[in-house]
């Protein structure tokens, strides 16, 4: 059911990373272009975009079949841990909002991103500290559209699902965020008119005069 107001009686907030929280394509760009040695062409930036740390391995391994596929994750995630404290800025309106909740409601960062990297985003801006739990795609069976990665984040928060607000700007992640029976908030034009509410960004009045508690 689509509505127009986010529910003011909520067990806690869940929150995407990339694209929702922090604007951290141009670090994977980056990133990508240090590890193929060259500037990536549309193509090949397209396939990226997007793309978990395997995806870009396999693409990576498809222009390079020589490669060791151990070595090139391992060069990747030290690529992507430089260019993330480097290339990544927070998407409008989320610092706020992850510092209006932070200590008045459980909060927490569900990525399907690997762990370190989730770590590393969030120092780049020195939230680390202000989420309650953090995790990322190596931290549960499976990954996003799967629902594990939100029913653990419940559990480690001590709520119920059910109760919990997920904010989502993928298509994954926010099938992942139904299946585990949370109310989904979707952002961005990829996502409009879909989830229980969308907004534009988290800058949106809608967002920035919510005053949620549990």
């Amino acid at each position: 059911m689509v509505t127009t107001h986010l529910p003011e009686k909520v067990g806690g907030v869940l929150f995407d990373m990339d694209g929702t929280l922090l604007d951290s394509l141009p670090a994977w760009r980056v990133a990508c272009e240090q590890l193929w040695g060259r500037r990536l062409d549309d193509d090949a930036g397209a396939d990226v975009d997007g793309g978990t740390v395997d995806d870009v391995v396999e693409l990576y391994l498809r222009d390079h079949p020589q490669a060791d596929r151990q070595a090139t994750l391992e060069r990747l995630l030290d690529l992507l841990d430089a260019s993330l404290a480097d290339n990544t800025r927070p998407m409008p309106g989320a610092d706020r909002l992850v510092r209006r909740l932070s200590g008045h409601l459980p909060i927490a960062v569900v990525s399907n991103s690997p762990t370190r990297l989730v770590h590393d985003g969030l120092s780049s801006q020195h939230w680390l500290d202000l989420f309650d739990t953090v995790l990322g795609f190596d931290d549960v069976p499976a990954g996003k559209p799967a629902p594990d990665p939100y029913l653990t984040a419940a559990k480690r928060l001590g709520v119920d699902p059910t109760t919990c607000v997920v904010i989502e700007d993928s298509a994954f992640g926010l099938r992942a965020g139904q299946a585990a029976g949370a109310w989904v908030l979707t952002l961005g034009e990829r996502l409009k008119g879909q989830g229980n509410m969308w907004v534009p960004g988290l800058d949106d009045e809608r967002v920035t005069s919510w005053e949620p508690h549990r």
